[in-house]
Formats: structure tokens, sequence, C-alpha cells
């Protein structure tokens, strides 16, 4: 999930759905803290945990298509 393999911009096939990554950060929910702690946080929020997006990433659907459990994400 790092930005330096999927860039802002880049489109993924997942199953008939085509998405595209976005340039806005994923900063997650507020139950973050109370599930894995205070230190996880900092550790996904400092600059190595960015570049490798441990928070997960956002995308927007490009193309709406059926996804079906054990279908491949590819990289387009």
């Amino acid at each position: 999930l790092s930005i330096a393999n999927l860039p802002p911009g880049t489109k993924l096939a997942l199953g008939d759905a085509i998405l595209e990554i976005s340039a806005v950060p994923h900063t997650g929910c507020k139950k973050f803290v109370a599930r894995f702690g205070a230190d996880a946080m900092k550790f996904v929020n400092s600059p190595v945990g960015k570049e490798l997006r441990l928070r997960g990433l956002n995308a927007k659907v490009v193309q709406p298509g059926a996804i079906r459990m054990g279908d491949v994400a590819r990289k387009l």
C-alpha cells in the first residue's frame, strides 16, 4: 500500500470495478487508539507509517462493478 507502489492516480481493478487511489490520506477513526493503543497510533502516523500507508488509503470508484470474495486486485 506504500505511496511508492501506489501513488495517487493509480488505478486498481477489483473484480469488475475500477478504483483510483486518492491523494487524501486515510486518518482512521477514534476507535484506533482504544483498539491498538497510543504507541500504535504514534507509529502509524510517523513519517515511515504515513509513507507505507499503515492506516490504509482512500480511493474513489471510477467504474462500478461487482467485487466478489476471492477477486484479485490488479494494478492497471
